[in-house]
């Protein structure tokens, strides 16, 4: 068994469900045309996405987990690692039966003073310049400090990730702003429905340019548009709007353009809804062993969930669905129910239920689920996250700060927002 976030992955192959092709690289019967490769089989096309770009953009920002996931940084393989001594520090070293690498494996990180008094204005709303250090406490000290809270948060995040066998998880994206202005980063969030805790957030930064292809940065200023005024009218907007762009991933979504002395990328968010259910897959993997997971209408946050569970959706153990949501759920009388086809951009069957005060429209991409009622599906969870990102009281100071320190923010957010469910103390100080 091996960890996605760590091993190479190529995702060049068709994603057209019950085709004979899912899952399958190079196959005769692919066709290239133009930026996209054709199926000769079922028929549909799917876009080339650029194995370096995603490789190089997951080595980057996979860095973090390195260590606090128990697999190997090199290969990704999670089975037969053995310990091999201690570090300097006393720390344990694994080493790996493969690659013959050895690295340290963390169970915790010492927390300072400093990050106590970091969390506590954050939670309270109050400015990071208010940290009584002086002149000597610089932006990178600053962009240190946020990067060890983040790393504690990624390790309580793999240690308190556990759902339930027979799980449900809902995921949306969001947009977040940066540097004080009006360039934006692409974040992805993904929460358990039961417990309601977040799994997992992502977004487009990398910290390094290097090496990732030109044309896989993103270097958009225009804002693509996707209007209705019902549900329904929503879904045929969709559909239209990403079989106008030049390859279906190519989502428009404003500027991002970075300050000249940061060294990062913001990437097209097609990579980063590709790593992010790969960490999705690795942080809840060994609890599961049924998943439906429910998402936000995009063609790529689709295919990064097919792929990371591609081979679960083909024993019949991961179900997908697209769902749209409006209204008050405790609403569900006499509801209306009828299905939608629409075939702009492939052939989707939506079921949509409407009354008065609640409409829900489910798209199932991946066969339909025997006892599984259409009712179940939400994108709530998620929506609640970025609802309370949104309305934290530091989410002012959050958007003044740099890419990577936003990055690092959220995951500290995340763990705050986390903590409602457990009944516990934050990591850094009390709720």
């Amino acid at each position: 068994m091996s960890s996605g976030i760590f091993k190479y992955t190529d995702v060049n192959f068709c994603k057209t469900y019950g085709c004979k092709n899912l899952g399958v690289l190079n196959s005769l019967s692919y066709q290239k045309s133009g930026l996209n490769i054709l199926c000769l089989e079922c028929g549909f096309s799917f876009p080339v996405i650029s194995a370096r770009a995603l490789n190089v953009f997951k080595a980057q920002v996979n860095k973090g987990y390195q260590g606090i996931i128990l697999s190997c940084p090199h290969c990704g393989k999670s089975k037969g690692l053995t310990r091999h001594g201690r570090s300097k520090n006393g720390l344990q070293r694994i080493k790996c039966p493969d690659c013959s690498i050895t690295f340290i494996h963390y169970c915790d990180f010492p927390i300072s003073p400093r990050l106590l008094i970091i969390g506590e204005l954050v939670r309270n709303g109050r400015s990071l310049k208010e940290l009584p250090y002086g002149s000597e406490y610089s932006s990178t000290v600053l962009g240190r400090d946020l990067s060890k809270m983040a790393s504690i948060s990624r390790l309580i995040q793999t240690q308190s990730s556990s759902i339930s066998i027979d799980s449900e998880l809902s995921t949306a994206a969001f947009l977040i702003n940066f540097n004080a202005s009006s360039n934006r980063m692409y974040a992805i969030v993904t929460a358990d429905k039961r417990s309601r805790r977040i799994i997992a957030i992502s977004t487009n930064y990398a910290p390094s340019a290097t090496s990732i292809p030109v044309d896989f940065q993103y270097k958009i200023t225009d804002e693509e548009s996707c209007i209705g005024q019902n549900l329904v009218s929503r879904i045929f907007a969709k559909d239209r709007l990403m079989s106008r762009r030049d390859v279906y991933f190519d989502t428009h979504y404003g500027t991002a353009q970075l300050k000249s002395n940061d060294s990062g990328a913001i990437v097209k968010p097609v990579l980063a809804a590709y790593r992010h259910f790969e960490l999705v897959k690795t942080l809840t993997d060994r609890y599961s062993l049924y998943v439906h997971h429910y998402l936000e209408h995009e063609c790529f946050i689709y295919g990064g969930c097919l792929v990371a569970n591609l081979k679960s959706v083909q024993d019949g153990n991961c179900h997908i669905s697209f769902v749209y949501e409006q209204g008050d759920r405790k609403c569900r009388k006499n509801v209306h129910s009828e299905m939608i086809v629409s075939d702009i951009v492939w052939n989707d069957a939506w079921y949509y239920y409407s009354q008065r005060q609640y409409h829900l429209a489910v798209c199932n991409l991946t066969g339909l689920r025997r006892g599984n009622s259409v009712f179940e599906a939400t994108l709530e969870p998620a929506q609640s996250f970025i609802q309370f990102v949104q309305q934290h009281p530091f989410y002012m100071c959050l958007i003044r700060h740099s890419p990577a320190n936003v990055n690092y923010l959220l995951e500290f957010l995340m763990q705050e927002y986390n903590q409602y469910f457990y009944n516990a103390d934050t990591f850094l100080g009390n709720t």
